[in-house]
Formats: C-alpha cells, sequence, structure tokens
C-alpha cells in the first residue's frame, strides 16, 4: 500500500470534524486563533525545564517557612559554589535556574538596602557576600538563564501590611531586576499573611490579597526593567501554577486559561483564585497562561537531614519529565542545596541518572527518514515539516479538508512506544481531538488518542514494531498545524522494590517477577553481600528499610523507607467529639481517617487526640499524615505532648506549624529536640487549614 493509499484509509475511517474553523478562507489557515503567546513566551515554551533553588536561612533551622525572628547570624554556609550548583542542573538538562532570593522569613540573599535582614548582616564571607549575585554570575557563564523568587509575604517586615511595605517590596524587585543581569522568570506565589515576627509585634496580619499589592502596577515596575521576563503566579499574567505540587499536570492541559477569582465581583490575584483550575487550564480560555508544574526533588521544599533518603530516585524524575514537560507544561524541578551551600550527593546521583534516561529516551527518533505525506496540505505547508522538529516549519491541512492527517513510512520497520507531536503555537493551540494509529504486519490499528497537544505531548503506548504511523487530527477550532510527529523508545527501566508495612511491624517488598531484590536494615546500602528477600519481615521497633532489585546485572535504584513504631498495640484514650472511629487514625491505612465533628465557637480547634502507645517507646520524632482527598481539617499548628502515666503532660515536647501542608500534604516530620522516653502521645491540632474540626489520615513514632 502507497501514502495515497494510507492516506484515503484514514479518511475513510476518520471521523468527521465538528468543530467550525477559525480563519477557514483560502488566505485565513495561518490566522493565530487568539490567545496566542507573546515572543517571551514562546522562549519559555522552548526551555521546557528549569531549576528552583530554595536555600535561605531555612535550610539552617530545619523549617520550611520561617517565622521571621531568625538571627541573620544562623546563615553561614561553609563551602558555598555556585558555579558546582548551577554546573550540576545545566549537565542534568536544565535550561534555567530559580533562586530564592527572599523567603516568607524576609531574609535576603543580597545585600539590600531596604532591609537589615540579609546576607550583609551574617557571618558568611564577612557580610560581603551576595548569593545572588553569585548564581546570576554562574548562570552567565554555564549558558543558564536566570530567575528570581521574591516572596510578597515578608513575616520579618514591620511595615508588612501597610502601604510602606508595598514601597519597599517594589524597591527589592527593583534592585534585582537592575543589579543582575537579564532575568528570564520572575515567580510570585500566594502565601500571604498570617501570623508573624513583624519587628517584634509577633502578631496575625491580614491583608486583601486582592488590592494591597496592586500586581498591575507592580508586575509593571517590574517589566520597565526586564522587558523579557515572563511572570509567574496563581493567575499569571504570563505563566500560572498548575495548582499543586505533587509534579503533574492533568490531561487535556490547555495553555490558555481563564482565571476564577474565588469570590464572584472581585479581580483573581494571587492567592486569592480557584487555583485547582490551573491543573487542566481553560478550554479555548481568554488568555494564554500556560502551566509551570512544580515540584521539590525531596518530600520538603527546603534542604532537610532527614530526608536525604528521600530524594525521589532517576525512574520516578522521568515520570514527572512525562506527566508534565509531555503534556505541555513546564517542569520547575526544586532541588535545594544544604548547609554547605552545595547539592547533596544523593540529590547529584538522581540528576545523574535522570540525565542518563533522558538521553536514552532521545538517542533516537524512529521517525527520522521517513517519508510523510498528508490528506491535504495549504501552500507550502507540506507533510515533510513534520520532521525537521522545528517550530517555525509546520503542515497546514487545507481549510476544505473534513478528515485531516499526517502520513509517515518508516524506512524499515521500527520498535517504539513514544509518540512526541507539537502544534506551531505561534498560530494558536488548534486540535481538540485526535488518534494515533500503527501498522503492523500490514494492518493497521489504533494505538493511542489524546485531546490537547499545544507545545508539545508525550504519549507512552504498548510497544509496537511498525512501519508506519498515522496522525488523524478528528476535532480542531482552525484548520489543524503540526511541526512535529517524532517517535521514540522509553527507556527500559528496572524499577525500585516497593516497601509496605502494617500496623504490626510486618515489612513486604515488591517488584517485577523473576527479580531478585536485596535489602538491609542498618542503614546501608543493599549489595551483594546483603539479605535477599524471600518472606514478610517484621521490624518490632520500626527502622529504616534500603531495597533493590536485580535482574540479569542490572540494578534498580534504592529503596529507603522508614519504618515507624507498630501500632498494633496502641489504643485511643481519647478523641474529642469524633464524628469518625478514632482507631482510624492508627490502623495503618493512610486512605482511612479520623477526624472530630466540624464545630463553632469553643468547640473549634484545638482539638486532641490522646493515645496509649501500649509500653514506654523512646520518642524521637512524631508522623502526621493529612488527608489527601481535601483541606478540610488539615492541620498546620499542632503541640506534641508526651507522657509516661497519661496524666501528667507538662510542657509541649514540640509545637509549631506545617508551613506549606495545603499545597504539599505529605506525611509531616516532627523532630523532638531530645529523645523522650513515653508510653501516651497527645496530638493537638491548634489550627486548620480550613473548617472547623481536625482530621488526620495516620498518627506514628519512630523511635530512637
Amino acid at each position: 500500500m502507497n501514502l495515497n493509499q494510507l492516506i484515503k484509509a484514514a479518511v475513510l475511517g476518520g471521523a468527521l470534524c465538528t468543530a467550525c474553523f477559525a480563519g477557514a478562507g483560502p488566505e485565513g489557515c495561518l490566522t493565530p486563533l487568539k490567545p496566542v503567546p507573546s515572543a517571551e513566551q514562546l522562549e519559555w515554551h522552548d526551555m521546557e525545564m528549569y531549576a528552583f533553588v530554595h536555600f535561605t536561612i531555612n535550610t539552617f533551622t530545619g523549617k520550611e517557612w520561617g517565622y521571621g525572628d531568625e538571627k541573620p547570624e544562623l546563615f553561614h554556609p561553609s563551602d558555598f559554589d555556585a558555579d558546582d550548583l548551577v554546573r550540576t542542573l545545566a549537565d542534568a538538562g536544565f535550561k534555567g535556574v530559580v533562586l530564592t532570593c527572599k523567603h516568607h522569613d524576609g531574609f535576603c540573599l543580597w545585600p539590600t538596602k531596604t532591609t537589615l535582614h540579609s546576607v550583609a548582616a551574617s557571618p558568611w564571607k564577612q557580610g560581603k557576600g551576595d548569593v545572588v549575585k553569585e548564581v546570576s554570575r554562574a548562570c552567565g557563564k554555564y549558558g543558564v538563564r536566570f530567575g528570581v523568587y521574591l516572596s510578597p509575604w515578608d513575616r520579618n517586615a514591620a511595615s508588612y501590611g501597610t502601604p510602606d511595605y508595598i514601597r519597599m517590596y517594589r524597591q527589592q524587585l527593583k534592585e534585582l531586576a537592575t543589579g543582575y543581569g537579564p532575568i528570564f522568570l520572575a515567580w510570585f506565589d500566594g502565601a500571604n499573611g498570617g501570623d508573624g515576627y513583624y519587628g517584634g509585634a509577633r502578631e496575625k496580619r491580614s491583608i486583601d490579597r486582592s488590592a494591597y499589592y496592586d500586581w498591575k502596577a507592580t508586575w509593571d515596575e517590574l517589566k520597565k526593567r526586564q522587558s523579557g521576563t515572563v511572570i509567574f503566579s496563581d493567575v499569571g499574567p504570563d505563566v500560572r501554577w498548575v495548582g499543586n505540587e505533587s509534579g503533574y499536570a492533568g490531561y487535556p492541559c490547555w495553555a490558555t486559561y481563564t482565571p476564577v477569582p474565588l469570590q464572584a465581583g472581585t479581580e483573581p490575584a494571587p492567592g486569592t483564585v480557584r487555583y485547582r483550575l490551573g491543573t487542566e487550564g481553560t478550554m479555548d480560555g481568554k488568555y494564554w497562561i500556560p502551566a509551570e508544574v512544580d515540584v521539590s526533588i525531596r518530600p520538603g521544599w527546603f534542604w532537610h537531614e532527614h530526608e536525604n533518603s528521600r530524594v525521589r530516585t532517576p525512574e520516578n524524575l522521568l515520570k514527572l519529565y512525562f506527566d508534565s514537560v509531555g503534556r505541555g507544561a513546564n517542569l520547575n524541578l526544586n532541588v535545594p542545596p544544604d548547609r554547605r551551600g552545595r547539592i547533596h550527593e544523593e540529590d547529584k546521583k538522581s540528576l545523574a541518572g535522570f540525565r542518563v534516561l533522558l538521553d536514552e529516551l532521545y538517542s533516537r527518533n524512529f521517525a527520522s527518514g521517513a517519508q510523510a505525506e498528508s490528506s491535504s496540505s495549504w501552500k507550502g505547508h507540506g507533510a515533510e515539516q513534520v520532521l525537521d522538529r522545528k517550530r517555525t516549519t509546520y503542515w497546514v491541512a487545507a481549510p476544505e479538508d473534513k478528515h485531516p492527517c499526517v502520513v509517515l513510512k518508516l524506512p524499515e520497520p521500527a520498535a517504539f512506544d513514544v509518540i512526541r507531536l507539537a502544534e506551531p503555537i505561534q498560530l494558536g493551540q488548534r486540535v481538540r481531538k485526535f488518534r494515533v494509529e500503527v501498522r503492523e504486519n500490514g494492518q493497521w490499528s489504533k494505538w493511542t488518542e489524546g485531546a490537547s497537544i499545544g507545545a508539545r505531548v508525550l504519549l507512552k503506548g504498548r510497544p509496537v514494531t511498525a512501519d508506519g504511523v498515522r496522525v488523524v487530527l478528528e476535532q480542531s477550532r482552525a484548520v489543524p498545524a503540526l511541526c512535529e510527529v517524532s517517535l521514540w523508545k522509553y527507556p527500559v527501566i528496572l524499577n525500585a522494590p516497593a516497601v509496605n508495612y502494617d500496623r504490626n511491624g510486618r515489612v513486604t517488598l515488591a517488584s517485577a517477577e523473576n527479580v531478585v531484590i536485596r535489602y538491609t536494615t542498618d542503614g546501608t546500602e543493599p549489595g551483594p553481600q546483603s539479605a535477599m528477600y524471600r518472606n514478610p519481615f517484621f521490624l518490632p521497633a520500626g527502622g529504616t528499610v534500603k531495597a533493590a532489585a536485580e535482574y540479569r546485572g542490572r540494578k534498580s535504584s534504592v529503596t529507603t523507607q522508614i519504618i515507624p513504631v507498630p501500632t498494633r498495640d496502641w489504643k485511643v484514650v481519647a478523641g474529642e467529639r469524633s464524628a469518625a472511629a478514632p482507631e482510624l487514625a492508627i490502623d495503618g491505612d493512610s486512605s482511612t481517617l479520623w477526624h472530630t465533628h466540624a464545630a463553632q465557637g469553643e468547640l473549634a480547634p484545638p482539638q486532641a487526640l490522646e493515645i496509649d502507645m501500649g509500653r514506654p517507646v523512646n520518642v524521637a520524632a512524631v508522623i502526621y499524615t493529612p488527608r489527601r482527598d481535601s483541606a478540610t481539617g488539615t492541620v498546620d499548628r499542632y503541640a506534641v505532648y508526651l507522657s509516661m502515666d497519661g496524666n501528667t503532660w507538662g510542657a509541649p515536647a514540640a509545637e509549631g506549624e506545617f508551613s506549606n501542608i495545603c499545597a504539599n500534604p505529605v506525611p509531616q516530620r516532627i523532630d523532638l529536640k531530645a529523645p523522650v522516653k513515653a508510653r501516651y502521645l497527645r496530638f493537638v491540632g491548634k489550627r486548620v487549614v480550613e473548617g472547623s474540626h481536625v482530621a488526620v489520615a495516620e498518627l506514628g513514632v519512630l523511635g530512637k
């Protein structure tokens, strides 16, 4: 069968495109379907990946959000090396670096003239250091673009909440915009207002998030000095938050977006928008505001020593890549330096492994050398232009073509399982529905399908060996155009074993069939001499399990799982105003939860859960696991009490806040200053993110 016959088959088997074409006249095929990206947004799309660098005084306090009362003297990296940091990220494939120049604690990583709360007051380099300058210079040296994060919230500034602070904030933006070279992206988040130090006031300050910053004027001040900067926030105006910190965009993920305010009649602004709508965007939205997926390589955003064993594996990073870049978004992966000021060795190892997998994925384009034809084409925009993978050259269907498709005839049968498609988005996002067919052994069959394409989409289908590929565009908002059809092979991956445990302390390891699993329980890396897993085993006092899989000379990444003290003998002594069985908080299943009754007035939080652990335990840390399905009842301020007799409790063994738990609802570890021997545990939810009751998916403790 020749290409013309292949195309006819697609026409006969294709679905009618039901959408009405915009610009369907003879001269209108290339009329952009608005909205369309700006020149700066197009450059941003082409980056695909850049890195977040969360580094500040929190690195030295162990917090995620500093309160604002931290002494500048605490900031003292022992071996900061911006060259090593940026080179590591560049080598991993990241095209930019976004530095947390100021986080919510207000500590500035450059010697600003606006506050004394900066590196100029720290002992690092005798107060003469400038982290922002060193990172921006290193970016220039290694061909990586430089971006800034400047928290709108400042828990240190005495003026926060007044007009004086806005003047101070804009001056900080001016300093960054005029002293550190080109800025490709400025990152603004929605965490604004709340408890803080505020120059010694130690109080809660609330602001009108939709009006206080006068964001248009603030951003205009930045754009005057950095016209090429794209601005990120919940509402753009150039790049939007994807609505989660779990590392995925939705699918479809539309680059167009219409922000919706929390309250009707108000203007959407950072922190006051229905942010979950950003996960998929808005089909035919009013503005071109594509999604950024921001996620950390660790559970937290800042470096914490106890998370050194919980760095994402290379295989997981590749999954994040497909779930973000592969859905048309850009990936902003956070890689936080440690107290030396260096990327930790575990993070470096994972980044290097990720780059190996990316290189393997893109090592061969099986569409290279293919012959391309189409059901129709318009004025020199033939099907062959999908093969060069350039956004500036593209195929365009004829406006009268009701069943547009592109067919590739491969030079020889090829084994692949990934297809990458892209639209020339300077013409807008046009395709609404498509399917992909492959020819195996002379027979055509449906292989995969999708909705949005936009800047790019990567779809992983079943492995096939085919000599033909057919992309049928079933629905489009305007005359469809494609600038890329390429074919790839997903890397062969030996996944790390899954480590599971129950409330009895019974540990099970799972991997693919015929795979050998080796593991340790003493904190060492599993190797050839380590125990081979055959049956479940018990850790009666908890501990750390490290496991790796082996198959035909290959070894997987290492899974590290901290096993808490078994809760088999635990009993709930008191659970205030329970609306669900308190035992659900200690059943070893994070999909179930205990929660109190929704309450008002004197019945609102603080609310507590009290547990008899059955025997004395040397408690080193407490783990609170929030619910995943909703923010209602999620604790963000807590107190932990410990007792030997259940009557005498004394002062809290620990208290504080789960700073970023709403956006990042992962298990929260509360480390005690020193281990405490106790039989009874009382967990108090002092405040919740939403609602008026307390919810606990799981409570656990780590022994010492």
